[in-house]
């Protein structure tokens, strides 16, 4: 791809964004649509917040067990993950 097809592209995505903003922010059926999407996006941020948190979990799950199995056979460590 040239300069000239990636300054075409970047030119288009940004009038397509800058359009979709504002239908969005400046019309009545995009303040519609804002105010339905406004709550599923915090679903999807709380559940991800979620998700995170379980993967720390599990995370500190797996550096306890490998802490452990290293006290079992002699050799102590701070867990497989630690920095």
């Amino acid at each position: 791809m040239d300069e000239r097809s990636r300054v075409l592209l970047a030119t288009m995505i940004g009038a397509v964004a800058g359009g979709g903003w504002g239908w969005l922010y400046m019309t009545e059926s995009g303040r519609r649509v804002r105010s339905q999407i406004e709550p599923k996006l915090d679903d999807f941020m709380r559940e991800l917040a979620n998700v995170r948190g379980t993967i720390d979990k599990a995370r500190t799950a797996e550096n306890e067990g490998w802490r452990s199995l290293g006290e079992l056979t002699g050799n102590p460590g701070q867990g497989r993950w630690s920095a």
